[in-house]
């Protein structure tokens, strides 16, 4: 009897695959865990455990948990389903988890779940074992290994822009409150280098340690919903700071081409992608529009990217300077909000640097999380703005 472990993330593919089953030689030994944490203490419980099934929506930091998982079973078959379709992905990223951790069968969920395609890849059960010889000679003899793919120029915004060129400043993030984990994920965590960041909480000592003029400062804003006003924002800093004797362009990353509307001072373009290091010689602040990449329901749960979206845009978040998230403050909206305060990969990234900004005085029910919060029309967040870029 082949064991499965899955963790689908509450879509209906469990149910769906029940009535599949039937007359199979497969059985769930546990089904549908919650997120990373709850599939590794299942792996932990069942370390004998023939496929394990995971959903990318499900499992964030997907790498760390596919080498949890790899402690505690090397013969394991590990399914990956992910979002969008395979053109989406850089080749390197999938062949890397291939290469990494023996993940040789993913799933493009991009023209819907294939029932069939994932009854037939659980049917085959665990690796072989030369796989798990292979796997074992590579790792005592990292020369016999497969060399690392080259990413694509074209598709990774990490070779177009090279190293992160943004301003250095010397400020620490506020330290946040610890999560309660398993003892053996805060031991393997990998290290993730910070971007540099512009501390908001006032302090009695001056934080910025340059004038913008001397060096670009990049700032990305996105929605936590449809209709919060990312453009509008955008159009509004651009035009203040050009105003204020800087030099600006707005870059729209949301698909879309609204900047075409836009008559001001500062320079606007709608792209698809764009490389900074062309421009950071020339203006004193670049922001780019990321528009709303999620599709967050009103619950507070986290249903994949919105449609059309180039997930790949994300990354000009690490190398921005400042982040600036656009929320509604009505009920229906504030879950939306409270995600990205409260779902792990998030939380841990979310520093000082990052400002949250609503229609109206930020809800009380989210002034609990140690993050900056302003009422977008306030004069106080005004003052921020002119301290923070204006101030010599």
């Amino acid at each position: 009897m082949i064991s499965i472990i899955s963790a689908f993330g509450g879509q209906h593919i469990q149910d769906a695959l029940y009535k599949d089953m039937q007359g199979q030689n497969m059985v769930f030994s546990l089904e549908d865990c919650s997120n990373g944490i709850s599939l590794i203490m299942a792996v932990e419980q069942h370390p004998d455990v023939d496929v394990i099934v995971i959903g990318h929506t499900v499992v964030k930091d997907i790498e760390t948990y596919l080498s949890q998982i790899r402690e505690i079973t090397k013969t394991a078959r590990i399914v990956l389903l992910l979002n969008g379709k395979r053109h989406q992905y850089i080749q390197e990223q999938y062949e890397g988890y291939n290469r990494r951790y023996n993940v040789e069968d993913i799933i493009f969920e991009g023209d819907g779940i294939d029932k069939l395609k994932i009854l037939s890849i659980m049917n085959k059960g665990r690796l072989t074992v030369e796989q798990e010889i292979k796997e074992e000679i590579h790792a005592e003899n990292p020369s016999l290994a497969e060399k690392p793919v080259e990413k694509s120029k074209e598709n990774s915004i990490e070779n177009q822009t090279g190293k992160s060129d943004v301003a250095e400043f010397d400020i620490k993030p506020e330290a946040k409150p610890k999560r309660e984990k398993p003892e053996k994920l805060k031991r393997e965590k990998p290290k993730r280098e910070k971007p540099p960041v512009i501390d908001i909480k006032p302090k009695k000592k001056k934080v910025l340690q340059h004038k913008s003029a001397d060096k670009c400062t990049v700032i990305s804003l996105f929605g936590t919903t449809h209709g919060a006003g990312v453009t509008n924002m955008t159009a509004s800093l651009a035009e203040y700071l050009v105003m204020n004797g800087k030099k600006v362009i707005a870059f729209n990353l949301s698909g879309g081409d609204e900047f075409r509307y836009i008559n001001g001072q500062a320079q606007y373009r709608d792209v698809k992608s764009f490389d900074i290091s062309e421009f950071e010689k020339d203006y004193d602040v670049i922001l780019i529009d990321l528009g709303t990449p999620y599709r967050i329901s009103s619950g507070g749960k986290y249903n994949g990217f919105s449609d059309g979206y180039d997930y790949r845009n994300i990354e000009f978040l690490k190398k921005s300077s400042l982040q600036i998230v656009m929320s509604l403050s009505d009920a229906w909206h504030i879950k939306k909000c409270e995600y990205f305060l409260t779902d792990e990969q998030w939380a841990g990234q979310i520093s000082n640097s990052y400002i949250f900004l609503f229609d109206t005085e930020p809800p009380k029910s989210l002034q609990k999380y140690a993050v900056n919060m302003f009422d977008r029309n306030s004069q106080s967040f005004a003052e921020e703005i002119a301290r923070l870029f204006l101030t010599e």
